[in-house]
């Protein structure tokens, strides 16, 4: 074999620590992340269908004090915009401790895709799983598929 193909014990311990380091740095922000074929302008509530019916949950499940977005035999589970997401996460963590399930914060995102983030988006998504992680809640990011799509409807003037 040649001499170069085996490393010192040392060596080995460095290249490991390094390498498991750096999964572990890479893997900080490594929040699930799911796509679904709707607008990033659809509302609230087709977001909550598409991921229910994705998780084979429940919908807007009453509890004392609200409604659970999404249960599921795993998850409960609140859906937010991220300009909402202060609420969503005192959302979440009742729904956790009211039903007994692990609590998701699952925020819909404006960007077609995790490449497309960027900026502040990117890091007000860090920043929410930072805090999701640290009250033992799961965040998911869920992405359009399509872009914007506005209704506009005609204004009408009475004369």
């Amino acid at each position: 074999m040649h001499p170069h193909l085996f490393r010192t014990p040392i060596s080995l311990f460095r290249l490991a620590f390094c390498a498991a380091f750096a999964i572990s740095v890479s893997a900080a922000w490594a929040w699930e992340s799911l796509t679904f074929d709707l607008p990033s302008g659809g509302k609230e509530s087709l977001w909550r269908d598409e991921l229910a019916q994705l998780w084979q949950g429940q919908t807007e499940k009453r509890i004392e004090g609200g409604r659970i977005d999404v249960l599921t035999d795993q998850f409960a589970v609140e859906v937010e915009f991220p300009h909402k997401w202060h609420e969503g996460l005192g959302q979440a963590l009742h729904y956790s401790s009211a039903s007994g399930k692990q609590g998701v914060l699952a925020v819909i995102a404006y960007a077609q895709g995790e490449a497309n983030l960027h900026g502040k988006s990117r890091q007000q998504l860090e920043m929410i799983e930072k805090l999701c992680v640290a009250n033992d809640v799961k965040m998911v990011v869920l992405f359009p598929n399509r872009p914007e799509e506005f209704n506009h409807r005609p204004i009408s003037k009475n004369n």
